[in-house]
């Protein structure tokens, strides 16, 4: 037998199926895993003494929003370096195409906050990530379409609705899993069920899926979940119900979270293909724009900006903004800070109050100037909140039937990205799970890996991938134990995951010795790929 690829020997293993972790070796040969079992006699060209270490499959996040920055950081340096090697992305509704001509403006100054400088010489879908996939990248990518860029994309055709099932037909044609909604904030804040069920219908019939950002997660979560199966059953699609949680202290009744947890069992009981996810800390991304009232978003956003120089929409925004992030309009801006704004990065990281007492005003002067200075740009300005209790947190994640995701970006130390993440949550994240979550008996470490590699590979259909057996994808991470906390730290927000010694994905070292290799292995994971 020819020799392998790699030989990894000496460590245990757990190996994405929810069992119990146990002592072996793994031998890689091309894109592949060859063997999992104790083999002493096996060859490899290069053998990783792994004693004393923990191998895992890859992990792969189910909500991940990396195609904003995939062109920018083809590298993915932040999320490989915690091992990494898959994301579902284009959640939230949010993805940049198609595109119209009069959005080209727009999406260049959004992918700009995000690294890239090049042409945006695309408009169809698969253009875009032909673009993205042309890196090529060190991840592999799993798409999902925006259901907000196919409104927008379709805003000026005759049958505006046609236009999007047409636009959504050919994403699917061209790799997309199915689409995306963000149903709070944006455009997607005007669609109708009937919309989305026609649009779940269209995909519903190339056995597609439907992940939801729901209309509402505090004060009406019973009317949205409702909704949300609404949709997904009459589509037919197999469904992700995009982080599902509730905001503390914004007006949720009592018991919202757990019915709508108890939904999400009983709809599987029924056969529906659905599952839910969560993200490991109390905080999260959110949009600016999410704050604004419908009367004002529904314009363009140039539009919006210009309006926000008045007085009296002012006004009218800080009477009319009990919505999104609901605990603002309860006046506690200090749970929120500046995530991105390309108008003032000087501020980024800061929180209102802090910004309010530079800026020399309040809170809502500090937003409203901010939104107005990013111009059409303002859909690329986002917020960081504090937005979960920690018991709260705890159930969701430990809930058999929620996937572990993080909802942030692959970010980078250099360039555009630079200091513009300034959060653990983009750099440790994924690996908060294990350095926080199983050490406080959350959910045992087999479960927590099963939930980040073989249980999401399965709800995806992402073949032969997701578990370390033979025949399986050699998407691999090598973690070292005894650091996996050692970065996990609000003193070194920005600071690589170190834990991860080794990650290979496709059978290609992409991080040796906790050291990125520069190589980019990735593939776009389609439709039943």
């Amino acid at each position: 037998m020819p020799a392998l690829d790699f030989l990894l020997t000496g460590a245990q293993i757990v190996d994405g199926t929810g069992a119990r972790a146990r002592r072996a070796d793994i031998g890689l040969r091309g894109d592949r895993i060859e063997f999992v079992g104790l083999s002493p006699d096996a060859k490899a060209v290069t053998t990783v003494d792994c004693t004393g270490m923990l191998i895992t499959p890859g992990l792969i996040d189910p909500h991940s929003h990396s195609d904003w920055s995939a062109l920018g950081n083809p590298d993915a340096f932040s999320t490989i370096h915690q091992g990494v090697t898959t994301e579902v992305v284009g959640n939230c509704g949010v993805t940049y195409a198609p595109i119209g001509d009069d959005d080209v403006d727009a999406t260049a100054g959004a992918l700009r906050a995000m690294g890239y400088q090049g042409p945006i010489d695309w408009r169809d879908f698969g253009e875009y990530v032909a673009r993205v996939h042309s890196g090529p990248t060190a991840q592999n990518l799993m798409w999902f379409v925006g259901h907000t860029a196919l409104r927008s994309a379709a805003r000026r055709a005759t049958d505006g609705l046609r236009e999007q099932i047409r636009l959504l037909e050919d994403a699917m044609d061209a790799g997309a899993i199915g689409f995306s909604s963000g149903l709070e904030y944006g455009s997607g804040r005007f669609a109708t069920t009937e919309e989305l069920v026609a649009l779940a219908r269209a995909a519903g019939r190339r056995d597609g899926m439907y992940a939801s950002h729901i209309r509402n997660r505090d004060a009406d979560l019973d009317a949205a979940v409702e909704e949300f199966f609404t949709i997904v059953t009459a589509g037919g699609v197999r469904a992700q119900l995009s982080h599902l949680n509730v905001r503390h202290d914004t007006g949720a009744p009592p018991g919202a979270w757990a019915r709508a947890a108890d939904r999400v069992v009983a709809e599987r009981r029924r056969g529906t293909d659905v599952l839910a996810d969560m993200t490991p800390y109390p905080h999260g991304i959110g949009m600016a724009t999410g704050l604004l009232p419908g009367w004002l978003v529904e314009r363009p956003a140039a539009e919006v900006a210009a309006l926000l120089g008045d007085r009296e929409i002012r006004d009218r925004v800080r009477l009319d903004g009990d919505r999104y992030w609901r605990f603002v309009h309860r006046g506690q801006w200090h749970r929120v800070r500046l995530g991105v704004s390309t108008t003032h990065p000087e501020w980024e990281g800061l929180s209102f109050p802090e910004i309010a007492e530079r800026h020399g005003t309040d809170e809502w002067e500090c937003l409203f100037d901010i939104l107005a200075a990013a111009g059409a740009e303002m859909g690329g300005v986002q917020l960081l909140g504090d937005l979960f209790s920690a018991d709260h947190l705890a159930e969701a994640i430990g809930h058999d039937h929620f996937l572990l995701g993080v909802d942030a970006f692959t970010t980078c130390r250099h360039g555009a990205l630079d200091g513009r993440t300034r959060n653990p949550l983009f750099y440790h994240g994924h690996t908060h799970y294990l350095a926080h979550h199983v050490p406080a008996g959350t959910l045992t470490l087999e479960t927590a890996i099963h939930k980040m590699t073989g249980k999401v590979a399965e709800h995806f259909d992402m073949r032969d991938r997701g578990e370390l057996r033979a025949g399986a994808f050699a998407d691999i991470v090598v973690f070292d134990p005894a650091v996996i906390d050692r970065t996990d730290t609000w003193g070194l927000p920005t600071r690589y995951a170190e834990a991860a010694r080794h990650v290979w994905v496709n059978g290609v070292p992409v991080v040796t010795d906790a050291v990125h290799t520069g190589r980019r292995p990735g593939v776009m994971l389609t439709h039943r790929s």
